[in-house]
């Protein structure tokens, strides 16, 4: 019977061994309440201070440093909180298919704006066709003033002879001489005009002006839509720029076609009807003309986007202002060739794309040395931050030594 209970109780005894082994001393928490003892809020407090300039240093270290915090928080007892925050720094995980279909429903609802957009500008078609058709006609006009077959005076003087003649005979409209010589006078010159073979052709053409020009009304809300697709994977602090970013792409991408269609096609049109001879009549196709227009304008408008498209990079450290400077040649000769792409097979409209985006590029650099994350003061604040940081990190863990061993 005695070795039964002493079988028994053995546990028990060799569980106060284990107990009576611990020394007081060796645990803080069970000093005296008079000596001062770091408590763990603030090393937490030191630790998540440390954690944050890290995370503003460089994005693509984000889901290592909240892994950090969270291993250090679950060390001090706050596990909970530290992994609920690191959870809405991460990125969105989405799969494959995922992805499509938010692909889908970002499509979708572009291409439904787009139609509202068409159906408020079609009525407004006619109006927006002129707009598109007068540099060319102001091109005509100018070369037929440069290139009469009749000079104005003759107009003038037969005008004046043949208002007196028809008023000696009792002609009554003799008021309405003046605008009977303009209108012959504008009938004779040789002016350009358009034309179309297909009956449909001009119906067509305002369908197609109001769907650009309705694109252009509502492309706030599509390039919203397109950040919106690329916001899983950003940080949250990133997805703060998505409204801006989307105002912004809007502005520029509208400031290129303005670009285009002010700048470029007064100048283009007046290089390329330069050509036309006696024996030459240049007789502009409907169709032709709207699509090249339309072609231009989008292509300026891209082009534009060419500082926001820096200005992305450099926010997410992957580009920088000397690293730009260095590349300069390279983005000339890229300039170039994309120039050649996006406009017609002629070297003048090429340069005049290439110039704009030439000098986009020198903007894009300013850009990132203002706005960019690897600049050297960008870098240079970030490593005193960091070490301001460890340093008191460093002061509360020798804090914490020295009250371990004065206990």
């Amino acid at each position: 019977m005695s070795s039964e209970k002493d079988d028994v109780k053995a546990p028990d005894t060799g569980e106060s061994e284990v107990e009576s082994v611990i020394d007081p001393k060796d645990d803080p928490s069970l000093e005296e309440d008079g000596t001062a003892v770091v408590t763990d809020e603030e090393l937490e407090q030191a630790q998540e201070k440390l954690e944050d300039v890290k995370d503003d240093s460089t994005d693509s270290e984000g889901s290592d440093d909240s892994e950090a915090t969270d291993e250090s928080s679950a060390d001090n007892g706050a596990s909970d909180e530290d992994a609920s925050d690191a959870e809405e720094e991460e990125p969105g995980q989405m799969s494959l298919l995922d992805h499509l279909g938010e692909l889908r429903i970002r499509l979708t609802r572009s291409f439904i704006a787009i139609a509202i957009g068409m159906i408020a500008c079609y009525s407004f078609a006619e109006r927006m066709f002129d707009i598109l058709m007068q540099p060319m006609i102001k091109v005509f006009q100018d070369q037929a003033a440069q290139n009469p077959i009749l000079t104005p005076e003759f107009y003038q003087d037969f005008g004046r002879a043949l208002a007196q003649v028809l008023s000696e005979k009792g002609f009554a409209h003799s008021d309405q001489m003046q605008l009977f010589m303009d209108s012959l006078q504008l009938a004779l010159m040789q002016q350009g005009h358009f034309q179309y073979t297909y009956p449909a052709e001009a119906f067509f053409s305002h369908i197609k002006i109001s769907i650009v020009a309705g694109l252009f009304l509502v492309s706030p809300y599509v390039f919203a839509q397109i950040w919106g697709f690329i916001a899983p994977g950003l940080y949250s602090h990133e997805r703060k720029w998505m409204i801006p970013m989307a105002v912004i792409s809007a502005l520029f991408f509208t400031s290129g076609a303005l670009f285009g269609y002010f700048v470029v096609f007064p100048f283009g049109f007046e290089f390329f009807a330069g050509f036309s001879t006696g024996g030459i009549q240049f007789t502009p196709k409907l169709n032709e003309y709207l699509s090249f227009c339309l072609k231009l304008l989008f292509a300026f408008g891209f082009v534009f986007e060419l500082p926001l498209f820096i200005f992305f990079l450099a926010r997410m450290g992957m580009v920088s202002s000397a690293g730009l400077r260095k590349k300069r040649k390279y983005a000339i000769l890229i300039g170039f060739v994309l120039a050649a792409v996006l406009t017609p097979p002629d070297p003048f409209t090429q340069c005049l794309m290439a110039g704009p985006l030439i000098f986009l590029y020198e903007v894009g650099i300013w850009v990132a040395y203002f706005f960019g994350k690897k600049e050297k003061r960008h870098l240079k604040k970030q490593a005193e931050e960091e070490a301001a940081a460890e340093a008191e990190l460093d002061e509360v863990a020798a804090k914490t030594e020295e009250q371990t061993e004065k206990a």
